[in-house]
């Protein structure tokens, strides 16, 4: 009798250390699941309690799944770990040998990528455009005294490894704008527009009218047809890095008069030598020809001309989870690895996650990660491995500005229209994440009493539609706000 009262309580004491789960909210969530919609859909879901760092409430919680973009969240907030909120990616212009009497330079420009992912990008204030930064660079050469370049255009891409890609990519992800991987240089958000005459009969082929900036020997085949109004972009570009031959498929909406789509430079560090070198010729400074060099660039006497440095990495960071940007998180998750294991390459920067998920309490088995973005579809991982790794990284990143770095449900980024006319508005953090029949949500819930807890929900394999989905697990987010 005595060892089964000592053993009933060594059991009550593990069990209230490991904490409690919430039996209202845990009904609540068999009820949400049962619903048909769900009823042949893998589904995994945990909440977490910050403070006890203890699972409150879960349903199949370690069954691991696509995540989609909710997998950012991992890259992002190990980036502004591992590099600080207030690190720059840098992009160094310089020349080597040396520069004559009349203005020659007997020797190469060289610009030396860091990988910054918004390098001529637009989306940041007082940063240099694309056109404005070939304006910039062009004039940093001339003020340096050369007028005349007796050697190579040198683009050196060395920072990162010469695959852009994650190897699991989807084909027919490959050639649009979100799938342009992460590259040396990355230039003008590593995309160009297709602009189509959409003023046409539906069934017909709409002509291309332009394409900008000009991607040299691009050889487009439109084989686009018009739908109606409204139909949205259907459009689909195939063909991946280094591929300069594209089939354009699919369909665009019937319209009056312009419809545009986005594509990824097939090579954007051979992009930007061409249009720096045209820019330079229009300034009546010639250059033999353009090179672009994997390998560090090692010739002697090189002399600095100008940096550039990109937003600081909070900025970007944030813009990454709010646009789900892929561009921007690959090429953090390659400086992770970069400056971890002196490489720039996606599997550096994944064992580099790996550690910071083991560190918070994660196993290893809960876990398959092929990309830092969630565009691969090989990614698995379950929703206790996500909440683990949101509750444990606020010992290493004060709450308060971790949620800076989040879309805020029914203000901003792709869950600005959540919670609209819910009490939780204002009280959920959450990054989303899309593909064909995959939806998740993960992030950060202060509950109706105070409590904060991190969340994260996973659905894959639903044939029900989209919006329907996130409907019932919007239903869901406000449960677990009410949740005591």
């Amino acid at each position: 009798m005595r060892w089964s009262i000592i053993s009933f309580l060594m059991i009550f004491c593990v069990s209230f250390a490991a904490g409690q789960t919430d039996s209202v909210l845990q009904a609540k969530l068999k009820e949400r699941f049962s619903q048909s919609e769900f009823r042949y859909a893998n589904v995994s879901l945990s909440v977490i309690d910050i403070e006890s760092n203890t699972l409150v409430a879960g349903y199949r919680p370690k069954k691991v799944l696509v995540p989609a973009s909710s997998l950012k969240l991992l890259t992002t907030l190990t980036g502004l770990h591992v590099l600080g909120s207030d690190f720059t990616f840098e992009t160094e212009l310089y020349y080597s040998g040396t520069i004559r009497e009349d203005g020659t330079l007997d020797g190469d420009i060289i610009l030396k990528g860091g990988g910054d992912p918004t390098l001529g990008s637009k989306k940041f204030e007082n940063n240099l455009s694309f056109n404005a930064l070939l304006s910039s660079i062009a004039q940093a050469i001339i003020s340096s005294g050369i007028n005349c370049i007796n050697g190579n255009l040198v683009m050196d891409e060395s920072a990162y490894d010469s695959y852009p890609i994650a190897p699991s990519w989807q084909w027919n992800d490959l050639g649009n704008y979100y799938a342009s991987g992460a590259w040396g240089i990355n230039i003008n958000e590593n995309q160009y527009y297709i602009h189509f005459n959409n003023k046409t009969k539906i069934g017909a082929r709409p002509k291309i009218k332009n394409i900008f900036p000009h991607v040299p020997k691009l050889d487009l085949s439109n084989e686009i047809t018009i739908d109606s109004a409204g139909t949205g972009d259907q459009a689909y570009i195939f063909g991946g890095p280094y591929n300069y031959y594209k089939r354009i498929v699919g369909t665009i909406p019937q319209g009056s008069g312009t419809f545009s789509i986005k594509g990824s430079l097939p090579d954007p560090p051979s992009f930007m030598a061409y249009h720096l070198k045209k820019r330079l010729e229009k300034e009546n400074i010639s250059v033999l020809s353009s090179e672009i060099v994997f390998k560090p660039y090692k010739k002697k006497a090189k002399q600095s001309i100008k940096k550039y440095s990109s937003p600081t990495l909070d900025l970007i960071v944030t813009k990454a989870n709010e646009e789900s940007n892929n561009l921007y998180t690959e090429s953090i998750l390659k400086m992770i690895g970069l400056k971890k294991r002196s490489q720039g390459s996606g599997q550096n920067g994944i064992n580099i996650l790996m550690k910071y998920l083991m560190k918070y309490g994660v196993s290893k088995d809960q876990v398959i990660l092929r990309d830092g973005s969630g565009l691969s579809a090989r990614n698995n991982i379950s929703s206790y491995a996500i909440a683990k790794f949101l509750a444990g990284v606020t010992t290493d990143i004060p709450r308060e500005e971790l949620l800076q770095y989040l879309p805020k449900a029914g203000y901003t980024g792709t869950v600005r229209s959540m919670l609209s006319r819910s009490s939780a508005k204002g009280h959920v953090w959450l990054k989303s994440g899309s593909m064909e029949a995959v939806q998740s949500y993960s992030g950060y819930i202060q509950t109706a009493s105070g409590k904060w807890v991190s969340v994260s929900v996973i659905v894959n394999g639903f044939s029900a539609e989209s919006s329907l989905i996130r409907s019932r697990l919007q239903k869901i987010i406000e449960d677990i706000y009410k949740l005591h």
